[in-house]
């Protein structure tokens, strides 16, 4: 089946005007998608609870939103009577094909039983965009609430070769396909045109090398032994740059940047940084680090692949294989901070050209849009085994 025989697509899954990777997911999806098909998108009226939410507010402030488009918002995540509402909204569209984006146990029991009442409605094929399978932090009931969504997949698109190998073994008799994230910002998309040097400048990091850890701040993400591998570090000319909203206790932050004896070499910017400020720092960074303790992929990393900028990742998950296979950094093992030191004592020392070739290449030939294809071959995989 041809993309442009799937005359009508779902998509289930937080949409703007929320925050974040999975919304960003969610609007490139609709806009490629929407070139050959007519998308419709059931998002949520409340995404979490507040109480259960770590960070400041869920939906985007920026004044350049990643992939604006419309949405039904009648999803509540804690809500039974709108998961029925929404398997009958859905139904009436009448798709050729539901997309589920899944990133979080959490929507197990909403996506589950939204998809058991579809089922009994009518019949669509169904495709789980899977960004990991369970959450970095897992718990033990999150397998359980994430067989309650997957078990009325009928196909799977993994964003990293880690989770597609995963699902595979938990689903051999279901087809899984492979894809890459998008890049959600390129320095196309920035308001200003920066260089490395602007932007250091109007960071007040003139002449300095810039190291930067981006994203939201939880124990998974490993800032803590970043903090103590750049206190190892014999660099005095180099900045480590945090930018990231705190979504823990931010004292134990403070009190290891205190104690680390590099304190006046530490900068965080301690928010959720908007859209149109993240080329910034991006263009400012030497290297970018990701010294996550778990994890599969990363929208941070396709970020810094778009901007060119080498590399630090941990060998966890997905993180490792795009780097790899395009040199575009270093790999470290998990949680080892005089590991870490070394690599980014090693990137610094010597030129980065190689590296950033690696990066922008990656960006190049791992393009987001070639899910296109994939979702029209699965469909067609799915509807032919019907038959």
């Amino acid at each position: 089946m041809a993309t442009r025989e799937i005359g009508r697509i779902a998509i289930i899954g937080p949409a703007y005007p929320y925050r974040g990777g999975p919304a960003a997911v969610v609007g490139h999806l609709y806009e490629l998608l929407g070139q050959s098909a007519e998308v419709q998108v059931f998002s949520f009226s409340r995404l979490y609870p507040a109480l259960l939410f770590p960070g400041t507010r869920q939906e985007d402030q920026s004044r350049q939103p990643i992939k604006p488009h419309p949405s039904v918002r009648m999803i509540d995540s804690i809500a039974p009577p709108t998961w029925y509402r929404t398997a009958r909204a859905i139904a009436a569209f009448e798709p050729d094909l539901l997309l589920v984006d899944w990133y979080q146990p959490f929507f197990g029991l909403c996506y589950g039983t939204i998809l058991r009442r579809l089922r009994r409605l009518r019949r669509v094929p169904t495709i789980v965009l899977a960004e990991n399978i369970i959450s970095h932090e897992a718990r033990r009931v999150d397998w359980w609430l994430t067989r309650r969504t997957f078990r009325y997949a009928d196909a799977f698109i993994a964003f990293s070769a880690a989770v597609s190998e995963r699902l595979r073994m938990l689903y051999p008799e279901r087809p899984v396909a492979r894809a890459h994230l998008p890049l959600f910002l390129t320095p196309n998309d920035s308001p200003q045109r920066w260089t490395p040097e602007t932007a250091k400048e109007a960071l007040g990091l003139s002449g300095k090398r810039v190291l930067l850890f981006f994203g939201y701040i939880r124990p998974y993400k490993g800032l803590a032994t970043l903090i103590k591998a750049f206190s190892m570090l014999d660099a005095p000319d180099t900045v480590l740059l945090i930018v990231g909203e705190c979504y823990e206790n931010p004292e134990k932050y403070r009190d290891l940047i205190a104690r680390s004896g590099v304190a006046d070499r530490i900068r965080w910017v301690a928010e959720y940084v908007p859209n149109e400020d993240v080329p910034l720092y991006y263009t400012a960074a030497d290297v970018v680090v990701l010294p996550y303790h778990s994890g599969t992929q990363s929208g941070v990393q396709r970020i810094a692949f778009a901007f060119g900028k080498p590399v630090v990742v941990t060998d966890v998950g997905g993180l490792a294989e795009d780097v790899r296979a395009y040199n575009a950094g270093v790999v470290v093992p998990p949680g080892d901070a005089s590991a870490l030191a070394s690599a980014l004592g090693g990137m610094l020392a010597q030129p980065l050209d190689r590296f950033i070739a690696g990066a922008l290449r990656a960006a190049e030939e791992t393009r987001f849009e070639q899910i296109a294809n994939t979702i029209a071959l699965l469909t067609a995989q799915i509807t032919n085994s019907w038959r």
